[in-house]
Order: C-alpha cells, then structure tokens, then sequence
C-alpha cells in the first residue's frame, strides 16, 4: 500500500509540473501577443500622427509664405503620442538633372566614393540620363541593365524623381540612403544650391566648400537677415570658399518644391516617419500638389 501511495503522489506532483508549466507557456504566449497587439496599435498611432503632421504642413504652406512655414516650428500632442515636422526647400540640394559632370564628380568623392569607384558611379549616372544608347568607359546603358534578373530600361533623359539613383549601376543601397538620397534633387531645375536652404551635408559635399565656410554659413543663416551674397564673397576672400566653391553656393532662385519630413511617436518608442515632396504653386502660393511620398522612411537625425 504505502508503494502505491508513493507512485500516486510522485504521479499527482508530476501532474502539477506539467500543469505549472502548460500556465506559464500559455502566460508568456498571452503576454507576447499582448505585446505585439499593442505595437501593432502603437505604430498605427504613430502612422497616423505623421499624417497629422503631413496635413499640417501642407495647409500651412497653402496659406502662409512656404519660407515662413519653413522656419516655423510644427509639432502636436496627444497623450503619449505626438508628431515632429520639418520643411525644407529642394533648392538647398544639388539638381542631378543640372549638376556638371565636373561637380557630379566631386560630389560623389565628397561623399565618400573612392577615385576608380566614384567615375563609375558618375558615368553610369550620366548613361542613366543622356539619350543614346553608348556607354562611357566607366558606364552602363540598356543592354547591362536588361541582364539582370530583373531588367531595367534608363530613363534616357532627365531623372523624374531622386530615387531613380537607386537603380543605377554601382550605386549601393546604404550610399544612396545615407547619401545620394539626402544631396541631390530632381526638382532644384539649376545646377547652384541656395545656402541658406542647404542641409550640412549638402554644403560638406559640394567641391571647393570648406569645413570652415560649412560652420560659418550655419552660424550665419540662422541670423537675421540670414547668408547674404556678400557674406559668401567675403568668405571667399579670405579663402574659405574657391571660386567654384562660390559658384555652387551662389544660388538666390527658390525651388517651388519642398520636402516634408514628418515623425509620429506614439507609446516610448514607436516611430513613424514619413516623407513627402510637395509642389507650392498658384498666385499667392494657395496651392499644394503632393508629387512624391514615401512611407517608413529610413530616420536620420531629428525631424
């Protein structure tokens, strides 16, 4: 009896292990969909608080000076969830469509290609764009793009939007992020960038721009009035800026497009950040058209 009675208790407590177990699986299985339901709910709050900044920033633009909005702060709140907008005008980076081959060139080394690897990249970006059929030396036309796995065609004419680099031979998909993506522009329509408008490192990549004239025109444009042309004339003389330096900084014209970076938060940590391009026109630019968007886009720094 007392052996029975032994093998139904070790039976009952091997019972209750199995039991104790079965509930804390079921627990942390519980709580992991708990958790992801709540991310799920949390990233579309964030979704939905940059498209309240989206919205935002563009019925400012309809109805206020594109510059002043462009200064102005543009941020909300709701609870635990809020959104960040910032605006920048398409003339502060360098027009691909415009740019020289000579610039294009310093450019791409600026921005961290080595010699043999940046030729390539600026031959192909040049294939990519010219009409004919005729590769440079360096270069890539229709015949090597139809070869890949998924074949291209070259645009065989100016670039519609920025993110066509992504498609040109050589180009890496960190460096078109990290970079191309962030210098240039299809929607500047001139080859000179306004200093006032360009980010760090649009100024950091142009050729014959100085670290020393990069700080100063920051320093500068955020005075009042901000960079002048006289102000980069005399960075020039004493020899911060090189004429072609002078030449790319120089741009006073206004590009009508401006890109919207909006950033939604929603709980601690969840982050939504949404690009978009926007075209200012009408007599006293009353009208916004939206010509680019761009869902989860990659975070860089603050919006």
């Amino acid at each position: 009896m007392m052996g029975n009675r032994g093998i139904a208790q070790l039976l009952v407590l091997w019972a209750l292990i199995l039991l104790g177990t079965l509930a804390a699986g079921f627990s942390l299985s519980m709580r992991t969909e708990a958790q992801a339901a709540r991310n799920a709910l949390d990233d579309a709050r964030a979704y939905y608080q940059a498209r309240t900044g989206i919205s935002r920033a563009v019925m400012l633009l309809s109805t206020l000076p594109p510059d002043n909005v462009a200064r102005m702060a543009i941020e909300g709140e709701d609870g635990d969830a809020s959104y960040r907008v910032r605006i920048a005008s398409e003339s502060g980076k360098v027009d691909i469509n415009s740019v020289s081959e000579e610039d294009l060139l310093g450019i791409l080394k600026k921005g961290g290609l080595p010699d043999g690897e940046a030729e390539g990249v600026r031959d192909a970006i040049l294939d990519w764009k010219d009409a004919d059929d005729d590769p440079r030396p360096r270069g890539a036309e229709f015949p090597d793009y139809a070869r890949l796995p998924e074949p291209l065609r070259p645009r065989n004419g100016n670039l519609r939007g920025v993110g066509e680099l992504r498609y040109v031979k050589g180009v890496a998909p960190e460096y078109y992020d990290g970079f191309l993506s962030r210098v240039f522009t299809a929607h500047g329509n001139f080859p000179q960038v306004n200093a006032n408008y360009a980010p760090e490192i649009v100024l950091s990549s142009l050729p014959g721009v100085s670290k020393e004239a990069v700080a100063e025109i920051l320093e500068k444009r955020a005075a009042d009035p901000p960079v002048l042309p006289a102000d980069l004339a005399e960075m020039a003389g004493r020899g911060l800026l090189t004429p072609k330096g002078l030449s790319l900084v120089s741009g006073g014209r206004v590009s009508r497009v401006y890109e919207i970076i909006a950033k939604g938060r929603a709980g601690p940590a969840v982050f939504h950040t949404i690009r978009c391009l926007v075209e200012v026109s009408g007599t006293g630019g009353d009208r916004v058209r939206i010509i680019g968007w761009l869902d989860l886009a990659q975070r860089e720094g603050e919006a």
